[in-house]
């Protein structure tokens, strides 16, 4: 009986993964990106630090008023030491947000 009940907060905790993911894409009751995601159920570490990179790409894009591409935005997340640092401080309990901003507190030091 603890099995289904885990499984339940489980799933639940990763629809609201997928709802902060997506919030900046979604704004209707369905959403077929996170109904996509979450067919493919990649694991929430992957799917925060995309997100994480993303955010990384979009802050840089706009500090070089260009936009810098995931091609660029991957190879700075590893080569600047974003990767180790998220590594270090991922913890699926906090916001991406936090995530993300504790791996870069480490960069800007």
């Amino acid at each position: 009986m603890k099995t289904n009940i885990m499984k339940k907060l489980n799933k639940e905790s990763y629809k609201n993964l997928l709802s902060e993911l997506t919030c900046d894409h979604c704004h209707e009751d369905y959403c077929f990106l996170k109904k996509f995601m979450e067919s493919l159920h990649p694991e929430p570490r992957v799917l925060i630090q995309l997100k994480c990179i993303e955010k990384l790409k979009w802050e840089r894009s706009k500090l070089e008023d260009r936009d810098i591409g995931w091609n660029e935005a991957g190879l700075l997340w590893a080569l600047e030491g974003w990767a180790k640092q998220f590594e270090k401080v991922f913890d699926e309990t906090l916001s991406i947000a936090m995530i993300y901003k504790k791996t870069k507190e480490y960069i800007d030091k």
